[in-house]
């Protein structure tokens, strides 16, 4: 049996990433079970979701706790030693990240692969949703799998032009990918944060979460204050002097709803450089 494990954010599309392979697992007459796990957080907060693939039927029901294989779709979340935890000795991460993989900064007995899922996912689905802009990677690296597979499941899940819009993704990480290579770093740095815990109100600082970080423009600001109606985690605060917003970043998420909404284009949503 080989169990898998992915890491992401609200919004990254790791649930649906975790249904494409055991959809495509089962394609191929192999059987399969997909486990999401996630609270009541919405965009932007850590989630995990689970697979198992095995040629016998697969009975287990728990989740998975020591995984062959570490599927990260989100850039920052990669860097971070405890997407690695409990990884099988000899086991493979594959990372979204724009590092070579020899220059991973993740110790431990394991393999890696690198591939930049954000840039893929922004040119072919215009959005940073990067769950299948690392399926054609996974399907290449480890092998369990088609990329063939991987566009018949895309196809059944997202019919139509959205669908060629994933497969073009899928079909671009397929040649993108570099690695797999041993980890180059062998002894395990300090793991300094659990990505497996709530959002902000239970961590003071969500600021890690973001992709995109929002940076208003005050000189093309109207004073609408739609961005800080609209703000879901009232990162944005406003200024009864000035008429104008503040954003909190260490509470702002990155989700883009108050650029979105801002009616002149004063706010500019800005990459983040992992």
């Amino acid at each position: 049996m080989i169990e898998i494990r992915f890491h992401g954010r609200g919004g990254q599309g790791a649930v649906t990433a975790s249904r494409i392979i055991a959809i495509a697992a089962y394609e191929e007459g192999q059987y399969s079970q997909a486990i999401p796990m996630y609270g009541t957080e919405r965009r932007g907060a850590p989630l995990t979701a689970f697979v198992r693939i095995d040629d016998q039927r697969v009975r287990e029901r728990e989740l998975v706790h020591n995984p062959d294989i570490s599927v990260v779709l989100d850039p920052l979340i990669a860097k971070q030693q405890a997407v690695v935890d409990n990884l099988k000795a000899g086991g493979l991460v594959l990372l979204n990240t724009q590092d070579e993989p020899e220059d991973v900064k993740l110790g431990g007995d394991f393999k890696v692969a690198t591939v930049d899922a954000t840039t893929i996912a922004l040119e072919t689905l215009g959005r940073p949703i990067t769950n299948t802009a690392i399926l054609g990677a996974f399907a290449k690296v480890t092998g369990l799998i088609k990329v063939e597979s991987i566009e018949k499941a895309l196809k059944k899940t997202f019919p139509g032009r959205l669908g060629e819009m994933n497969i073009a993704a899928v079909k671009r990480s397929y040649e993108e990918v570099k690695g797999p290579v041993q980890a180059t770093v062998k002894e395990a740095p300090e793991v300094k944060a659990d990505i497996h815990v709530g959002g902000y109100g239970v961590l003071k600082d969500v600021s890690s979460w973001r992709v995109f970080t929002p940076e208003i423009d005050e000189d093309k600001c109207i004073g609408c204050k739609n961005c800080w109606i609209f703000c879901p985690e009232t990162a944005i605060e406003w200024n009864e002097e000035t008429k104008k917003p503040s954003i909190r970043y260490n509470a702002c998420k990155g989700c883009g709803v108050c650029a979105n909404e801002c009616p002149v284009n004063a706010i500019e949503m800005v990459r983040v450089e992992a």
